[in-house]
């Protein structure tokens, strides 16, 4: 088995910040940096500015309320007893997530007790019968969750879980924690899913690098970019292996297997984190059959890879792009 997505060193998406000279007097130009753990992963928040602490404190916070496995977090609580009243931001994120799935379908916020099945990121992972993948099928669904103000009910057994979003929601709640702020610059990552927020003191661009889905010790491109939000899926990040089959942690929910996508990763940028977050899953289900709509899409850019390494982007992110491996090629049409 192998579980990368708590060693930072292989995170899906890895956002450098580079250092302009000398610490000024000025609060807004000291670099403070601080690695945690938080939402099943390593995060690190970096700024210039502003009040480090509380931006960590705020992540924690929704880590805590939004986990399927703590037991003192509201969504345990909700999936345990079938109903619970929810605080304001955890109903606004299962109202957004719903929505999502409505427009865009793919991932769906009720797939807990599918993924707890498999279990794929757990310590002893294996491929369920096909009679219990069929009962947790039933489970999965948008039918299956009522909403009433900040009172939730599942039906039929659904289980939330929120590995397709949450990530991208706390960042859009860090976001709103800086807006607070007197910060010039700061650079929030779980890896897979990243803010980078106002301007480098250096005046320059922020650097996003992709992680090689071939080999997660290295990058393959990276790309610059103003302020926004990046979400990068792969199933290389999280999967087990059984008679010689490799099983992701990104799941097919027409059949309840982990997907094969013929793409190996996925790379989201737009101005809300949990949209590039919901859609760089969505998309890396969809596979290249529906990839050239998601290209042409004006409110996203998408960066994706195939399995023969073929590069496939969003125009306006093209001329963005550097690739530093030379076995990567950047398509100009699927």
């Amino acid at each position: 088995m192998k579980f990368d997505g708590k060693r930072l060193a292989a995170a899906v998406c890895v956002t450098a910040l580079a250092v302009a000279g000398a610490f000024m007097i000025n609060k807004r130009e000291i670099k403070r940096s601080e690695t945690f753990f938080a939402m099943d992963c390593a995060c690190t928040v970096t700024m210039y500015g502003g009040d480090i602490s509380s931006v960590k404190e705020r992540i924690s916070e929704l880590d805590k309320k939004l986990s399927a496995y703590g037991e003192d977090s509201e969504i345990y609580k909700v999936n345990s007893e079938g109903q619970g009243t929810l605080s304001d931001e955890t109903a606004e994120l299962v109202e957004r997530s719903l929505d999502l799935t409505k427009k865009y379908g793919g991932a769906d916020i009720t797939a807990g007790a599918l993924t707890k099945l498999w279990n794929v990121a757990g310590e002893s992972p294996s491929v369920p019968s096909d009679e219990e993948i069929a009962e947790s099928l039933v489970t999965v669904g948008s039918k299956n969750v009522r909403l009433e103000g900040n009172v939730c009910t599942l039906e039929n057994g659904a289980q939330l879980d929120f590995g397709c979003d949450g990530k991208g929601f706390a960042l859009d709640e860090v976001k709103k924690e800086l807006d607070l702020q007197d910060v010039s610059c700061a650079v929030a990552t779980f890896g897979s899913s990243s803010l980078l927020y106002g301007e480098k003191p250096d005046g320059k661009s922020f650097t996003t690098s992709v992680t090689d889905p071939f080999d997660d010790g290295k990058t393959c491109l990276s790309f610059t970019s103003g302020e926004c939000f990046v979400s990068t899926s792969g199933g290389y990040e999280r999967y087990f292996e059984a008679d010689g089959e490799k099983y992701c942690h990104i799941f097919d929910l027409s059949t309840g297997y982990p997907c094969k996508s013929d793409l190996v990763s996925v790379t989201v940028v737009c101005q809300s984190g949990i949209r590039s977050d919901f859609l760089s899953t969505c998309i890396y289900l969809g596979g290249t059959d529906s990839l050239d709509k998601w290209l042409h899409t004006e409110d996203i850019e998408v960066i994706a890879i195939g399995e023969d390494k073929s590069v496939y982007c969003s125009d306006s992110i093209k001329s963005r792009i550097t690739v530093n491996n030379n076995e990567f090629v950047i398509k100009t049409a699927l």
